[in-house]
């Protein structure tokens, strides 16, 4: 609806923003984990590679180690990321608690001040 503006529910930003922190970081344990078995089976087939040394093994070779180099620099990068969105995210929840909370403050003593003046009205306007 018009005019109602953002509504933020600040423990969902804190929870899932931890949640998507944890994200990142199982993503680079995983993405660590591939790399380690890749680099395992091609240290352990010796010099034939694991796919073989024919025309097709070598085809696939070159498509192979293309993909696998540019996923090693592309999934480290990308787990950092997700797990930073989840920080920011994280960090939101917290600066957007922390406002709310000062906004209800200054809502509680002008509120008590007002009631502590005997709820008089206060009129600003000069009649013309």
């Amino acid at each position: 609806m018009a005019g109602d503006g953002v509504r933020v529910d600040a423990s969902v930003l804190k929870g899932e923003g931890f949640h998507m922190f944890e994200v990142g970081q199982d993503f680079a344990l995983a993405a660590k984990a591939l790399f380690e078995g890749l680099n395992a089976i091609e240290e352990d087939s010796g010099k034939t590679p694991p796919w073989g040394d024919e025309e097709m093994g070598e085809h696939f070779g070159v498509v192979y180690e293309g993909l696998r180099d540019g996923m090693k620099d592309s999934m480290p990068s990308l787990a950092k990321r997700i797990a930073g969105m989840g920080l920011k995210f994280t960090t939101m929840g917290v600066n957007h608690e922390k406002h709310e909370a000062e906004e209800d403050a200054k809502y509680a003593a002008l509120t008590s001040q007002h009631e502590a003046d005997g709820g008089a009205k206060v009129n600003n306007f000069r009649s013309v």
